[in-house]
């Protein structure tokens, strides 16, 4: 009886092992990482209207972020803003082909975000909660940066004051001579020069680009001429958070802010703009959705939950456009 009790399990084991061998892997299929190859991930480039950018690579349906692309266009790197910690992942080209998404090394225990190369990508610069010194406390968010070592990257840095306060500071963007735009903590678009080796006091922008009801985000183009950022006070469709353009018409005066249309713009909330390092494209962040009715009922709990995690569900995704529009709000006498 033994040995035949012995026997039923010997051949349920087999025929179990290999029922399951037989199987689809969806599992393992869906987690592969595609093969991509090129620049941009080898997405479809955008025309006039903003697109999605790497839709299940790049927008995933998380709260994902403030690309940066470094000028060699073979690293990016964005912020994942989901709890425990907001984290800043990156992806590479490796042996022509784009690795897997990670966290980057530096990235993971502290609240981090907005990253950004600075013109020639020798630094890295973001902002993030992380203490000063060592098993220290968290703090509010400095803008830190990272020099570039031969095996990746050195040890983050804090500027300290005067960049840096006892207050927050987001969204670092570095012109080509070293001066960084960033957000202050009470939302205004300021400026701090890179003079003889250290940063000036900040600089508040003036009444062109600043209005009462808040500005941030801005991304400034590496020569100073032209400044792009999210506003809450300017006409023509904000109050959501659109993104506006300005441009520089000499050392301390920018034109007046002008909407980027509805090309880029939605009806929900546009903001983290950055244009690719080669000047080809825009890009930015949005909470928007799909314009269209879907009549297909949802049918099971489970396709309720694969739509909470597709891109365009509410949170945060990344668009790109051709960056030709810019300079097409220019005003006529400044062209």
């Amino acid at each position: 009886m033994k040995k035949k009790n012995l026997y039923i399990h010997l051949v349920l084991s087999i025929f179990i092992v290999f029922f399951c061998s037989c199987q689809p892997q969806t599992g393992t299929k869906e987690n592969e990482f595609p093969v991509l190859e090129g620049e941009y991930l080898g997405q479809t480039p955008p025309g006039r209207n903003a697109e999605l950018f790497a839709p299940g690579i790049i927008s995933t349906g998380m709260n994902d972020r403030d690309i940066a692309i470094s000028p060699d266009l073979d690293e990016i790197y964005y912020s994942v803003l989901e709890e425990p910690h907001y984290t800043i992942v990156c992806v590479k080209k490796d042996k022509g082909r784009w690795t897997k998404q990670e966290i980057a090394p530096f990235s993971g225990q502290y609240n981090d975000c907005e990253p950004q190369f600075s013109p020639d990508g020798r630094k890295l610069y973001f902002c993030s909660t992380r203490p000063l010194e060592n098993n220290g406390e968290p703090k509010d968010y400095d803008i830190w940066y990272m020099e570039r070592t031969g095996n990746g990257w050195g040890e983050p840095k804090n500027p300290g004051s005067p960049l840096n306060t006892e207050k927050n500071e987001f969204y670092p963007s570095i012109t080509s001579d070293g001066t960084i735009y960033f957000t202050s903590h009470d939302m205004n678009i300021c400026r701090s020069r890179w003079v003889e080796g250290k940063y000036m006091p900040p600089e508040k922008l003036g009444d062109t680009v600043n209005t009462l009801r808040g500005e941030y985000n801005s991304y400034v183009a590496p020569d100073e001429s032209y400044l792009i950022f999210t506003s809450h006070g300017w006409d023509r469709g904000a109050g959501r958070g659109d993104l506006f353009v300005c441009f520089r018409l000499n050392e301390d005066v920018w034109t007046k802010a002008v909407n980027l249309g509805p090309e880029v713009n939605s009806n929900a909330v546009d903001m983290c703009p950055t244009v690719s390092p080669d000047g080809k494209y825009l890009f930015f962040s949005s909470m928007r959705k799909p314009e269209t009715f879907d009549p297909e009922p949802v049918r099971s709990y489970n396709e309720l939950i694969k739509s909470s995690e597709n891109p365009q569900n509410g949170k945060m995704d990344i668009y790109w456009v051709d960056a030709v529009i810019i300079q097409h709000m220019k005003p006529e006498e400044e062209k």
